[in-house]
């Protein structure tokens, strides 16, 4: 990472940190509504895994429990359950996230691309969904998805948390 991340705060990018909360929930949605596009990761949780890897200066725990619960009620779970699903991966993302933010694009993607599966597994373990012939594959290919989703993901917002700061 460059040394304008290291003392950035998120009182400094607060709005851009809620705006890509927003965003993140509206792209859920529209993945819940296309059947097609079931491979995406939750966005959601990718935008809480940047801002707590990237902002040192807060965990974001209180903001995953958050967007868990709002997950729960657009995936019409059990109030509680994503929530939960949430706090678990960004927990294992906050133990190493000084590690974390050292390595460049590429490399915290495959990292990224281990919490995911381990969401996914545990969204198995919780949920046991029903996976037909046609939707086994995009199911588990999501941390795949998530793989390649995060270094442009990334390079965008620092590019915005740049000209923001």
């Amino acid at each position: 990472m460059t040394e304008s991340f290291v003392n950035i705060r998120s009182t400094q990018v607060r709005w851009l940190i809620l705006l890509t909360y927003l965003l993140g929930l509206i792209i859920d949605s529209m993945v819940l509504l296309n059947s097609s596009l079931e491979f995406l990761p939750p966005m959601t949780l990718l935008a809480v895994l940047y801002w707590s890897g990237h902002c040192v200066d807060r965990t974001y725990f209180i903001s995953a429990f958050l967007l868990g619960v709002l997950a729960d009620t657009l995936y019409q779970t059990t109030l509680g359950a994503h929530a939960l699903l949430y706090c678990i991966v960004l927990f294992m993302m906050i133990r190493n996230r000084l590690q974390f933010r050292t390595y460049p694009a590429w490399q915290q993607a495959f990292i990224v691309g281990i919490y995911l599966l381990f969401y996914q597994a545990l969204n198995t373990l919780f949920f046991t969904p029903v996976l037909d012939d046609g939707s086994f594959v995009p199911y588990w290919s999501m941390p795949a998805a998530g793989i390649l989703i995060w270094p442009v993901m990334t390079s965008l917002l620092n590019k915005l948390t740049a000209n923001h700061r």
